[in-house]
């Protein structure tokens, strides 16, 4: 997971770089299980055709090393918006 949280920040590094909006990558799903990727993980933001109802970010690996569950796969890692008169966002209490 800590390879997929890095290319996630690498992104979204790369996106804020561009000067439209400024995002923070959160951290992915812990309890996410994936093989090993056996090629360079690639990025991308999360279609909306996907039906998440947050922007994220994809993380994707087309070949994962052989194994018997699954051949490539895709983690999402939510994103924010970063707050922009400087404070760190609050987020409520969970009840």
């Amino acid at each position: 997971m800590f390879e997929i949280r890095e290319e996630a920040r690498r992104f979204i590094s790369h996106e804020n770089a561009k000067g439209h909006q400024q995002w923070d990558a959160l951290e992915p799903n812990m309890k996410t299980l994936v093989p090993r990727c056996a090629v360079p993980l690639e990025t991308r933001w999360t279609p909306k055709s996907y039906g998440r109802s947050k922007p994220s970010v994809m993380v994707i690996c087309m070949a994962a090393v052989p194994n018997t569950v699954m051949r490539g796969w895709d983690v999402h890692v939510p994103v924010e918006r970063k707050p922009t008169d400087g404070k760190p966002r609050r987020r409520p209490a969970p009840f």
